[in-house]
């Protein structure tokens, strides 16, 4: 019997969402989410927007799965936002996996988690809670990433190398094995890492830099 899942969101992302959901016999999408109510009936894939973000309650009596089909482009706050407010609600959060990654012994896969098509998860990987694991992009042996983190697509992480709470790494990031990222960083794309980040870092170019401190998540 397939389980019935509502996304949380209905932009870009949710598209990418969306089509990588269709391709699991064993998951239907009831519909999504949307803060703009004016967008109520709109489809996305065929997929109709069934409600605002209002209506969280009363959508819940009638799918209580969920994922968080928001993307984002250096900044997780509303990821992380839209993530607490539903789990506050009690609503279950699914794993996404495209058929098409490839996914190593004693991996933990997580929770709440998009795991993309051609994504490669190498044995002892271990993945938080609300991460976007773009497309192509390959982690390496015993790589671990925080919650409510973004890898974008075509991002190589080396064995041993642990990404902190809230970051970002930009499309086509590399990072060399046994490297440290900091919470709420910000890697460029296309950058090359190979020393430690701190925390609240932006970093860019080959080999990575820090040109300035973030905003804390919380400020």
């Amino acid at each position: 019997m397939s389980r019935k899942v509502v996304l949380i969101g209905a932009g870009g992302h949710a598209k990418v969402v969306i089509d990588l959901l269709k391709s699991n016999n064993n998951i239907k999408i009831i519909g999504m989410i949307d803060k703009n109510k004016n967008r109520l009936g709109e489809k996305i894939l065929d997929i109709p927007i069934i409600a605002s973000d209002k209506e969280l309650i009363q959508t819940k009596k009638k799918v209580n799965n969920t994922l968080i089909a928001v993307g984002g482009t250096g900044d997780n706050r509303l990821r992380v936002k839209l993530y607490n407010k539903v789990k506050e609600l009690g609503y279950n959060f699914i794993n996404a996996i495209h058929p098409n990654s490839i996914i190593g012994e004693e991996v933990d896969l997580g929770n709440a988690n998009t795991i993309m098509a051609g994504v490669i998860l190498n044995s002892g990987v271990k993945l938080g809670t609300n991460n976007i694991i773009n497309t192509g992009a390959i982690l390496e042996h015993d790589v671990e990433i925080g919650n409510h983190v973004h890898i974008a697509p075509g991002v190589k992480l080396s064995g041993g190398v642990k990404i902190s709470d809230y970051s970002h790494l930009g499309t086509g990031v590399t990072v060399i094995q046994g490297i440290n990222i900091g919470g709420n960083s910000l890697i460029g794309a296309g950058s090359v890492i190979i020393d430690d980040v701190p925390d609240n870092s932006l970093v860019v170019g080959n080999p990575g830099r820090i040109i300035k401190k973030r905003r804390g998540i919380n400020d």
